[in-house]
């Protein structure tokens, strides 16, 4: 670095003599020129002194080549910070403090024993009965942060922390309507203890803080005789997921807001903003999705191009389901001829329809209906992600995973299917208009949330067209029902 600089410094004399030498050729004619010459490069704040003198400070700086290397290498290594907007330092010492468990004696604490399982709305739904099931069937003010984990189910198969995905500083602002999530403490929380596991990603050692329950044997946790220190809620196996479909249900027939008032309540406080991403992934979220708006936030469309392998071969609400891609969008062409939007954000599992279309290539026994519909959808993904849409006039991208992973943060990198999950649906859920399909429990509760934050320009694609899911005289979410 510093011969670098020392020889910046002698290039700089060296081409202002030479810019005068040749000035001076080109117009020997005129000695005014030629004094005038002379008098700007005496004027230069470059001299062979003051080169000089940069040299010799630079050979007196405490921070050589190899410090400066060094500073270099490490900062590429720091894994925050990486997203405009986002502090770490400060996010980590507000969530400490939020995190921090009120007295027994104000609010009651609870221990959830079960797993969250499959794609990330099936958890949502799953997360949401739990806090319901905490709240309104077990009285429980607080949950054990550690207790309540999610599966990054199509990526590593990992489990991760409730609170490396969501931001609970925010959620906790929404005390007492939602119980507070608290950490694990050891003096508090007698009947538990840490049995964290280590792993690494990038050769950096993270930790799982993982908490169970430490009780004499043959004591019975579920045992409501016994004095437990938290007491456990979730004893069988679907009792989230029960509870949010009967919420659900409940709001379809109406009933909700006579027999399930505070449920209800809880639900539409977090569909309107109580649960949000983890700060890291929400400025991902509003970083792009400020990107994709444009410099006169024309905004951005949302298509969820729900085509993958396993949807097509799948036989329920078959009746509902559209195959193609290229009739996907002749429907959205035919809703808005003029281009609405700047720029429209696919959404979709490439990693299937590529993994079907590895299958095909190596088949020896010719394609199969499944195989020639998959080709076709991949053959018109790539194009319109190559050419765009309206002639071009509009760009189309993906999201998702990739722009987690080029984020710059190791964790969520390893992470980045669930994480990526999480910012398109998020993206999603800000876009101008989403275009989804009732099949699909992505796009019901996208728009369903969208529906709660008063955003109405949502449509279903179905095979007669798309139907406008939202309009102004709709006052329920939909009811997912494939």
């Amino acid at each position: 670095m510093k011969a670098f600089i020392k020889a910046t410094a002698l290039a700089c004399v060296i081409i202002a003599y030479n810019n005068f030498y040749l000035a001076f050729r080109l117009d020997t004619n005129s000695d005014e020129a030629a004094e005038s010459i002379i008098i700007e490069l005496e004027k230069e704040e470059i001299k062979d002194e003051a080169a000089e003198s940069i040299i010799i400070e630079l050979e007196k700086e405490e921070i050589k080549d190899e410090a400066a290397e060094s500073i270099i290498i490490e900062l590429e290594k720091e894994e925050t910070n990486s997203v405009e907007s986002y502090d770490s330092v400060l996010y980590e010492r507000q969530l400490h403090e939020a995190l921090t468990p009120l007295p027994e004696s104000q609010s009651k604490t609870g221990f959830y024993t079960k797993q969250f399982m499959a794609g990330l709305c099936n958890q949502y739904g799953r997360f949401v009965g739990t806090i319901l099931l905490a709240r309104t069937t077990n009285g429980f003010d607080q949950i054990i942060n550690e207790s309540i984990n999610w599966k990054d189910t199509y990526g590593t198969d990992a489990t991760i922390l409730t609170s490396k995905l969501w931001d609970l500083v925010h959620w906790n602002s929404f005390y007492p309507m939602l119980p507070r999530f608290v950490r694990y403490e050891k003096e508090t929380h007698k009947d538990l203890i840490s049995a964290p596991s280590s792993f690494k990603i990038d050769g950096k050692n993270y930790t799982h803080p993982t908490v169970k329950y430490n009780v004499s044997e043959g004591h019975n946790i579920w045992n409501s005789s016994l004095s437990i220190s938290p007491p456990p809620f979730g004893q069988f196996p679907n009792q989230g997921e029960n509870q949010y479909r009967q919420l659900t249900t409940s709001i379809n027939n109406g009933r909700a807001k006579y027999d399930r008032k505070l449920s209800l309540k809880m639900y539409e406080t977090i569909l309107k903003g109580a649960l949000r991403p983890h700060p890291f992934l929400q400025a991902i979220v509003d970083q792009t999705a400020s990107k994709f708006g444009g410099l006169n936030d024309e905004g951005y469309m949302v298509i969820h191009m729900r085509v993958e392998p396993d949807m097509n071969k799948q036989m329920n609400c078959g009746h509902k389901k559209v195959w193609y891609v290229d009739n996907i969008t002749d429907m959205v062409y035919k809703q808005y001829p003029k281009p609405p939007v700047q720029t429209v954000l696919l959404v979709f599992a490439r990693a299937l329809i590529e993994a079907m279309e590895i299958d095909a290539k190596k088949s020896e026994r010719g394609l199969s209906h499944h195989q020639k519909v998959n080709r076709h959808n991949l053959n018109e993904i790539n194009d319109l992600l190559d050419n765009g849409m309206w002639g071009g006039k509009v760009k189309v991208v993906e999201a998702g995973s990739a722009i987690v992973e080029e984020a710059g943060n190791p964790f969520y990198k390893y992470y980045s299917n669930i994480a990526g999950g999480i910012v398109n649906f998020f993206l999603a859920i800000q876009s101008k208009i989403l275009v989804g399909t009732e099949v699909s429990t992505w796009s019901t509760l996208s728009i369903n949330t969208r529906f709660y934050r008063g955003i109405k320009e949502n449509y279903f694609y179905r095979p007669e067209g798309l139907h406008w899911v939202t309009p102004p005289n709709v006052t329920k979410p939909h009811k997912f029902v494939c």
